[in-house]
Formats: structure tokens, C-alpha cells, sequence
């Protein structure tokens, strides 16, 4: 029904506040020093066995609260002025996206697209470069946080895979932000002094954990294919065929190496968060390498098992198939693009060997 209606229904964002998965990352979360950014991404992994478009609101859209715990007190709490139950979708800027610098805020304008989750959310996060602002020189970016309700919906997102995820493009009309709503990107999300006892989250540069967030439903999308494919199978007479057992067994063992790489992923961002370490630049190109490998891995379960099961399973309504539409829509994001990640390694590997950083 959800992927019918292109949107979850309002029982199930209601549900994900009661459990508190949409606020794990929020400002008003407990502070921990050991950091909630891991569930954050293995309860979307779990979700997305089921749902990945419920596990992408999780990972994605309830990642982003984690921007609005570097906001300043003052704007948090204008934030959550009508209560703890705030969701903060984003979007992309387009071609015709505008900021513009006045005396009292900056001036949107135009199309943001992609806006996962846009229908049930309270605010709106926007960046886009602003030229005519005082700071545009030291900066090459500003974030804003726009009240969702003052910007046009518009009905765009009718993509064969995660269509529950109600990522409309939206409209706006002139609309003017308060200079208190508007802040040099590079400054919210990157590196900071880190008060004793916070979450990591709070201090390292943000970037490669939302980026890397997508994994969770990613894997749990794939996860969920193959369950689905083993309980059709499980007690029919195809069970016994040597075709599908070895399917069974070929995506069984691809899925064991991709878990392999998704622990190998979070554990390296959450052992640097323990350590307050940054990652270098050749530590986030293998971050990004094995991220589209891991899609990679992940479609290709997936693919191989509906090859398998044929032309009858080809309906709407056949849940293998639902996540087959899914799992190519996640793996299109442009944080795992393969042939991006791929050359930028690729040619970090092939530097000489005194400047080489690879492992061994």
C-alpha cells in the first residue's frame, strides 16, 4: 500500500518517534559518548528487509537530525518549539535553484529536488552556494533550515523503485529565511571542538557518515530479497531442483562477503568517532570504494534471484520483485556511483609507491 500511495502513512512515522529510531541522532537524543550513528544505520538495515523505504527514511531523513545538533542552541530551539517530533527532509539544488544575501535573511528561490520524506516533514534542509553573500568568499556553500509548510510540493516522484519514499521535488516562491535559519555549510558539517562525554557525531566532519548511512537499507533490501526467495521456495517441488539451489547458495554466499564489508564499513567510522579521528583523503576513497561495492554486491543478489525465478514472478505485487525496484533506485544514489568511486581509488592506488597509502 505504501508503495501504492508513493508515501509511508502517518502510523508508521508515529511508530518510528514512539521507538525513537527517527530521533537517535537528535538534538534531544541522550548524550553517549560511544555514539548512536551505528543503530541508526542497523535499524534501517532491519527495516529495509521489510520496507527499504522505511529503512531509507531512517537512515537518510533520520540522519539529518544529526546536522540540526550543530545548529546553535538558539536555532535548535526554534526548531523544536511544536515539540520533539521534528523530521528534516532535504533536497538538492537544480539548475534554477537561487540563494540570495539581503539585509534581513537570504532569498530562496526555484526547484530542490529529491526531497525523501517531504510530505511528512516539518522542516526543510537546503544548500546551495549564495555569490552575493558576505561570507561567500570563505565559503563556498550555505545550509539553511526552511519550515516545510512554506515551500510547494510538487507531485515529480514517480520512480519505479522506492516510490514510498515520497521524494517530490518542491517549489519555492521568494521566499525569505531569517539570517538565524542560514549557516556556512562548511562549518556545520565540518571538523570541531568536541565537549567531554558527546557524541562523536557532534565533532567529526559529517560527511562520510550520512553518506554512508545508505548501506543499512541497502544490505536490508538484499537481505529481504533472498528471505523472500527462500520462503518461495521452501516446501515446493522447485526446492529440490539443482537450478535453484544453487542460486539459493550463490546469493547466500555473496550476501555472507557483503555483511562482511558492511561491518567493515561501520566499523571503521565508528572506531575513528571512539578516537576522535578524522579520516584522510585515502581513507575516504577506499570509504567510497567499498560503498559501491557493496551496492554492486547487493544488486547482483538480488538480480539473480529474480533471473531465477521467471517470468511468473514478474507482477506487481510479488514482493521479490518490490524489492528488485528498490534495490536498483538505492544503488542509483549518486553516493555509490561505481565508476566514480572506482577511478578516483584506482588512481589513488596507482600513485608511486612512496606517496601509495593503500593497505596492504
Amino acid at each position: 500500500m505504501a508503495e501504492k500511495n508513493r508515501r509511508l502513512n502517518s502510523a508508521t512515522f508515529t511508530e518510528l518517534f514512539a521507538g525513537g529510531w527517527l530521533d537517535l541522532l537528535s538534538p534531544r537524543a541522550p548524550a553517549t559518548s560511544s555514539g548512536h550513528w551505528p543503530t541508526l544505520v542497523e535499524s534501517a538495515r532491519i527495516a529495509a528487509m521489510g520496507c527499504a523505504s522505511t529503512g531509507w527514511m531512517l537512515a537518510l531523513v533520520g540522519g539529518h537530525s544529526c546536522i540540526a545538533r550543530r545548529l546553535p542552541p538558539s536555532c535548535q530551539a526554534r526548531l523544536y518549539a511544536e515539540g520533539p517530533r521534528q523530521l528534516f527532509a532535504s533536497a538538492s539544488n537544480s539548475a534554477d535553484s537561487q540563494l540570495s544575501f539581503e539585509a534581513e535573511g537570504v532569498r530562496v528561490s526555484g526547484r530542490w529536488r529529491f526531497s525523501s520524506g517531504i510530505e511528512n516533514a516539518t522542516w526543510l534542509i537546503l544548500n546551495a552556494p549564495c555569490p552575493n553573500h558576505p561570507d561567500a568568499e570563505r565559503t563556498p556553500r550555505f545550509l539553511l533550515l526552511v519550515a516545510a509548510h512554506k515551500v510547494q510540493k510538487l507531485d515529480s516522484w514517480d520512480s519505479y523503485g522506492m516510490a514510498a519514499t515520497g521524494s517530490h521535488d518542491v517549489l519555492a516562491h521568494q521566499l525569505l529565511v531569517p539570517h538565524e535559519q542560514a549557516f556556512p555549510l562548511n562549518e556545520i558539517f565540518g571538523q570541531r571542538p568536541l565537549a567531554p562525554g558527546a557524541d562523536y557525531i557532534d565533532g567529526l566532519p559529517l560527511a562520510p557518515y550520512l553518506t554512508t548511512s545508505i548501506i543499512g537499507p541497502l544490505l536490508g533490501c538484499a537481505e529481504g530479497a533472498h528471505a523472500e526467495y527462500v520462503a518461495t521456495l521452501a516446501g515446493s517441488p522447485l526446492s529440490s531442483d539443482p537450478r535453484y539451489a544453487e542460486k539459493v547458495s550463490h546469493s547466500s554466499a555473496q550476501l555472507y562477503s557483503a555483511r562482511l564489508l558492511y561491518d567493515s564499513l561501520i566499523s571503521r567510522l565508528h572506531d575513528a568517532g571512539i578516537r576522535s579521528h578524522a579520516l584522510d583523503a585515502a581513507q575516504l576513497l577506499l570509504l567510497k570504494r567499498d560503498r559501491a561495492y557493496l551496492a554492486r554486491q547487493c544488486v547482483q543478489v538480488v538480480q539473480r534471484l529474480v533471473e531465477r525465478l521467471g517470468a511468473s514472478s514478474l507482477v506487481t505485487g510479488n514482493p521479490l520483485q518490490r524489492h528488485w525496484r528498490d534495490i536498483q533506485a538505492m544503488a542509483a544514489h549518486r553516493d555509490l556511483v561505481w565508476s566514480d568511486a572506482m577511478l578516483a581509488c584506482g588512481k589513488n592506488i596507482l600513485l608511486p609507491v612512496s606517496t601509495n597509502t593503500e593497505p596492504a
